[in-house]
């Protein structure tokens, strides 16, 4: 976990993943699993890391807290400045993964992300990109993220499922939906703006 001392606090994804994560909040608190959008329930991959790890999910309370009272500007000035400090340890970034926990609280998340990653893209570059479930949020104005609706097309790129591996099988021979093979480094397609449909083996 890298971290500033104004709160931020982001993660390097495991050896399947170069980008950086930044979580709004938790998997246990999150605003689609009480709202009930979310379709994953106990499957959800981030709660089950809250549940097995006790720093996991007061780390990730910590940033929805930071997330929450801090302006799209300054939460933005802080990424550019982790970037700085640890250029050489994200030398391979070329993405900001958000809400790999959570989802978004409200409009005004989806209105402030697209701030932050405007200000952050037009500096280094990196795409933003990710999930929701929030099926009743607009994305349409949306510019400067890439996000896929979970079992749904509320987001603005196209949508993404999860599914028992035995079904996997189906999907190869779909020309609907493109199948994860389970590394980012081997493929980008849910980091490029093509609205193609996604789904995931469950893990």
């Amino acid at each position: 976990m890298y971290k500033l001392n104004s709160g931020l606090a982001m993660a390097l994804g495991n050896r399947k993943l170069d980008d950086l994560i930044f979580n709004m909040g938790s998997a246990t608190q999150c605003p689609s699993m009480i709202k009930g959008f979310c379709k994953l329930g106990l499957n959800c991959y981030a709660l089950k890391a809250e549940k097995m790890y006790p720093a996991c999910l007061p780390s990730r309370v910590r940033q929805e807290s930071y997330w929450l009272n801090n302006s799209a500007k300054k939460i933005a000035d802080d990424i550019l400045t982790l970037a700085a400090k640890h250029k050489r340890a994200f030398r391979n970034v070329t993405a900001i993964r958000f809400n790999e926990a959570g989802d978004f609280h409200s409009q005004a998340c989806v209105d402030k992300l697209d701030k932050v990653a405007g200000y952050v893209r037009a500096v280094t570059g990196w795409m933003v990109y990710g999930f929701t479930a929030r099926k009743d949020l607009d994305f349409s104005k949306v510019v400067s993220f890439l996000v896929k609706g979970s079992s749904h097309d509320a987001g603005n790129n196209g949508t993404a499922i999860a599914r028992h591996p035995k079904y996997i099988e189906a999907y190869e021979q779909s020309s609907e939906y493109y199948v994860c093979p389970g590394s980012c480094r081997k493929c980008s397609v849910c980091k490029q703006a093509n609205g193609a449909n996604v789904v995931f083996p469950l893990h």
